[in-house]
């Protein structure tokens, strides 16, 4: 057994003996191994540099009291930088765990998607949490950007979790019982370390103290900037992110807050850096002598010549091909896009080059990307195209010289202008003269030689892997290329040979690698054909179908021996599937005591972060059981270790809600009071004293719930954020809240609305079912509408940080499913008034902008309802002030134009002559006294009646009868128009019919604009 000492010396000698610096920790707070200078300046620049050092951390929000067995405020972490990272940087660090005395085989060892991102000090990069039997053992990253700089050459980060390692190493589920050495644990040298800051980081810490030195800290980092002093500068970086972390944990900095301190410790970090680069390219890189550049030798040999089966064009003979891209891991919601766009980009190059195939298999894993192309032509054979031109008169003036479209012709056959009496001549190869329709055109003839399939390939793929389209690319090592992850080998095998090309520093082959821990080394693939079957030889599924088949069997034995129902498949099936190449599952067990706590912790646990999947007895209960996805056969080793890590995180649950039922919901309303929601709007407490304004406001004008509910529930919407719970699980606010109002004995329907507040938390996600929580989430997103407004925080078209938009959509969502009206001035208003007066200025102006603010969103929202943009656009013309009351119009429009389509194509008609008629007329009064024709008076008279019933409608919204009536107007109308002479050469028989029609023409608008209306719009039905 080695002690925690022994790891960490058995690593240090690891990496020595592969070049690295053995560093000492830096003697400054700090929360990872990557603030560091070894690491964050280092990065910088062009010079070369590989260290490693053992790290103290501390992250004063990990602490738990000593009460956790995995959670630490103060910890290590063994830290390797290698830059440029070299192409088996992941081979290294594989050796590095066998040098541990792992046998990696006897394990599941697995690299889980991790956009790693360190935005206060400007870092981010690509790569994985590595997780053996469960449990993230490791942070591997190649960053991208360090203090805001881009990157060049990419340092590979490996950051150990030390005290996990150990723990397997030494067999116990208690970091307190490490064995730091033959005689002490690890409990001995720092539990009461461990009680003591957990107590001061969360309830003595002085804020006010904290506070002031982030200050200082700030401002002497930048003094230190301006006088040209990086390195120094750089300590009172890391000094102020301390600083802040100290507060965070205190629970005196919102959400909000924290991105301002978050902005500021990442500007300074920012100027580090550059004045940092600076100072190093002052110097001259005096690192770049000490490392000799890597030779590379691979562009030698590079194209060996086609081989000459493949070489020759054989348009007739067909053979399978297989382009396998391997890469270190791919990210698993990465795998179903990668295959997808590899398809259609291969398949639209096929189809572009004229090149025959049968069809097209994608299989994919983490670790590959393929496709076989069956049956695919090895040529195409050489043909001529015809190209038509201009006309002649069009290519060539009257004197013979040459136009812009004859210039455009010529040089799109790729040839030189031509004389035009040696085109008329006869003279031109491939040019001719055709007539059509009497009038002489130019004709080209193109003639195109055929080309091997294999040589097209070895010519475009290299170009079609690189351009593949990803969420994210990266770039590693000291290469110019990027791809989702490092690639690492390239099969291109028509048939049994070799399509030879070049990636960076990867040519294709016809090697393949299997699985990464049960069969490790390459082996060669002699026929594309094989290609499923070679990989099954070697422990990995390529078919991702196979994969989820084989999953969903192993599902289906397990539910039926068992008796329970495992849920959750469509949100862990995409990421187990392509997180294994040879999927075993497994039964796993945790503590019944667990189910003490909210099942939604349970559940985010095991689904969110450690892609299990939950079960439920067949009552819908859930149990204590879970399954576990490994990527080997599940060992008892495997299996014991993913029960630890899930009792870990679960116990972390466990203690941080006990912990806060003992304290009432005033007690977290009283940490609000300290908590910034923004730093020009107050606290979040103050923020809850607005909503619960607009909340009572708001029970009044809809008529729903009672006030003393609204206000209670207003009162106590924000305390669960107080929570230590929340803190670390911030995606069940409100959820959480919910369970402490219940646990507090508060009313079902206010605990409920504190959980609806947040309703929809996404696109076509359920709305609140209260009518309590319907008005509190209606009262906090108008807030933080009004809000950002008032402070300047407004969405742009390509920025919505606080999520404006999306809680627009929201809040015309639920008035509109709840049936209610309601004016938004004078919501907007009243909402105003809520704020301190000083910080509303212009009050009819901010209404304006936000009231344009939300009839845009509204659009969108009736898209989704199936409306055409017409039918909406000719409802908004009108007064917009009532959401629900735009809708029923809308609705109203709708389904008067397809269920009386020939009565509003007629009323249409009528439309389009009115219009017509009434170009350039202003308003008149029709005066009755002056009609001439018995159907102007009768069309009058039906005018007059049908006015009053129209504007009855419309005044109770009863929008369908004001169309049906509108429809009754229209036959007396067509008639008007038939019989009588609209423009009369009478000046006042004109005026007066004019005014007449004017007249019907303002009555269609008092409920929609006609003239937006298209003809033959994309029928859609509600």
């Amino acid at each position: 057994m080695h002690t925690f000492q022994q790891a960490l010396r058995k690593l240090s000698e690891f990496w020595e003996k592969n070049g690295c610096i053995i560093h000492q920790g830096y003697d400054l707070e700090m929360g990872a191994g990557t603030f560091n200078p070894a690491t964050f300046l280092r990065c910088l620049g062009p010079e070369p540099y590989q260290a490693a050092y053992i790290e103290p951390c501390r992250r004063p929000s990990d602490g738990r009291y000593g009460k956790n067995p995995n959670r630490l405020q103060h910890y290590f972490q063994y830290q390797v930088i290698l830059k440029p990272s070299p192409e088996n940087i992941l081979d290294l660090y594989l050796d590095s765990l066998t040098a541990l005395g792992f046998d990696l085989q006897r394990h599941d060892i697995r690299f889980v998607h991790d956009d790693w991102e360190n935005p206060t000090i400007g870092a981010w990069g690509l790569g994985w949490e590595v997780w053996m039997d469960g449990m993230e053992i490791t942070q591997f990253t190649y960053f991208q950007s360090v203090g805001g700089v881009e990157l060049k050459p990419i340092t590979g980060e490996i950051t150990y979790g030390i005290e996990r390692l150990a723990m397997y190493l030494q067999n116990v589920n208690n970091v307190y019982e490490l064995k730091w050495n033959e005689k002490l644990t690890y409990g001995d040298i720092y539990l009461q370390n461990e009680i003591e800051w957990s107590h001061y980081n969360f309830e003595l810490a002085s804020t006010d103290m904290w506070g002031s030195h982030f200050e200082n800290f700030e401002r002497e980092a930048n003094r230190l900037i301006q006088l040209g002093y990086p390195i120094p500068a750089y300590d009172f970086v890391m000094k102020a992110s301390h600083a802040f972390n100290i507060l965070d944990a205190r629970g005196v900095i919102s959400v909000t807050e924290r991105t301002g301190y978050i902005g500021r410790i990442r500007d300074l970090a920012k100027q580090v850096a550059e004045a940092y680069l600076k100072s190093r390219e002052k110097q001259g890189y005096p690192l770049l002598s000490r490392f000799k550049p890597k030779e590379d030798s691979s562009d030698r040999d590079l194209y060996h010549a086609l081989p000459e089966q493949l070489s020759d064009v054989h348009p007739d003979e067909t053979d399978d091909f297989l382009l396998e891209i391997g890469s270190e891991e791919l990210p698993a919601t990465f795998v179903p896009i990668g295959s997808k766009n590899l398809v259609k980009t291969l398949e639209t190059l096929l189809q572009e080059e004229n090149i025959l195939f049968e069809r097209i298999s994608a299989y994919s894993t983490p670790r590959r990307l393929a496709v076989v192309v069956h049956q695919l032509a090895k040529g195409k054979p050489s043909y001529t195209q015809e190209k038509k031109g201009p006309a002649l008169d069009q290519a060539y003036d009257a004197q013979g010289n040459i136009r812009p479209a004859g210039e455009g012709f010529f040089r799109s056959l790729n040839m030189p202008i031509p004389q035009l009496k040696s085109i008329q001549n006869g003279e031109v190869p491939g040019i001719t003269i055709q007539m059509i329709k009497n009038t002489p055109y130019l004709y080209g003839t193109l003639h195109f030689e055929g080309r091997a399939t294999a040589a097209i390939l070895a010519e475009k793929l290299p170009n079609l892997i690189l351009e593949l389209d990803f969420p994210k690319k990266m770039r590693w090592g000291d290469q110019e290329i990027t791809y989702a992850r490092p690639l690492q080998w390239i099969i291109a095998l028509f048939g049994q040979e070799v399509v030879p090309f070049k990636v960076g520093t990867i040519r294709s082959g016809k090697q393949s690698r299997g699985h990464r821990q049960l069969s490790p080394e390459m082996f060669d693939l002699s026929d594309a054909r094989d290609y499923l079957l070679s990989l099954r030889q070697h422990f990995v599924l390529a078919d991702p179908i196979e994969r989820e088949s084989l999953i969903k069997n192993q599902i289906e034995e397990i539910e039926k021996k068992q008796e329970i129902s495992v849920i959750a498949k469509e949100r862990v099936m995409p990421q187990v599937v392509n997180l294994v190449e040879w999927p075993h599952l497994a039964l796993g067990l945790f503590e019944k005591n667990f189910l003490r706590a909210p099942k939604e912790i349970l559940i985010s646990e095991m689904v969110e972060h450690q892609k299990y999947f939950p079960v439920t007895a067949l009552t819908g209960e859930l149990t204590n059981l879970f399954v576990i996805t490994a990527n080997v056969a599940p060992t008892e080793q495997i299996r014991q270790g993913n029960q630890r890590v899930l009792s870990a995180r679960l116990s972390d649950g466990i203690f941080l809600y006990e912990e806060d039922l003992k304290y009432s919901l005033e007690h977290f309303n009283e940490k609000l009071k300290k908590v910034m929601f923004q730093k020009e709007l107050g606290t979040v407490f103050q923020k809850v004293e607005r909503i619960k304004m607009h909340a009572e406001y708001l029970q009044k004008k809809l008529g729903i719930s009672t006030q003393e509910k609204v206000k209670r529930a207003a009162m106590i919407s924000k305390a669960d954020l107080a929570s230590n719970l929340v803190y670390e699980f911030p995606e069940l606010q409100g959820t959480i809240g919910c369970y402490y109002a219940l646990a507090k004995k508060e009313d079902p329907e206010v605990a409920q609305a504190i959980d609806e507040q947040w309703m929809p938390r996404g696109e076509n996600a359920p709305l609140p079912r209260s009518e309590t929580g319907l008005i509190i989430s209606l009262a906090d997103k108008i807030d933080n509408l009004v809000g950002c407004y008032i402070v300047g925080l407004k969405p742009t078209s390509s920025s919505d940080p606080y999520s404006l938009r999306r809680q627009v959509l929201g809040m015309i969502k639920m008035l509109i499913q709840g049936k209610y009206h309601l004016s938004l001035r004078d919501f907007i208003s009243q909402t105003l008034h809520h704020f301190p007066s000083e910080k509303v200025k212009q009050k009819e102006a901010f209404i304006d902008e936000i009231t344009t603010f939300i009839i845009n969103r509204i659009r969108t929202v009736f898209l989704d309802y199936g409306f055409s943009k017409d039918e909406i656009e000719a409802c908004l013309s009108s007064e917009c002030d009532d959401i629900y009351d735009i809708f029923c119009k809308v609705q109203a429009l709708h389904n008067f134009r397809y269920t009386s389509s020939q009565e509003f194509a007629s009323l249409m008609e009528v439309f389009k002559r009115s219009k017509g008629q009434l170009t350039h007329f202003e308003d008149g009064r029709v005066d009755p006294q002056i009609f001439v024709d018995p159907i102007e008076s009768d069309f009058y008279r039906l005018l007059v009646e049908k006015e009053k019933t129209i504007q009855e409608a419309i005044s109770n919204q009863d929008y369908d009868s004001a169309y049906q009536e509108m429809a009754m107007i229209q036959p007396a109308l067509a008639d008007l128009f038939n019989h009588v002479k609209i423009l009369s050469e009478d000046p006042h028989l004109r005026a007066n019919r004019l005014s007449l029609l004017r007249r019907v023409f303002n009555l269609f608008g008092s409920i929609l604009d006609f003239s937006k209306i298209q003809e033959n719009p994309s029928p859609v039905k509600v």
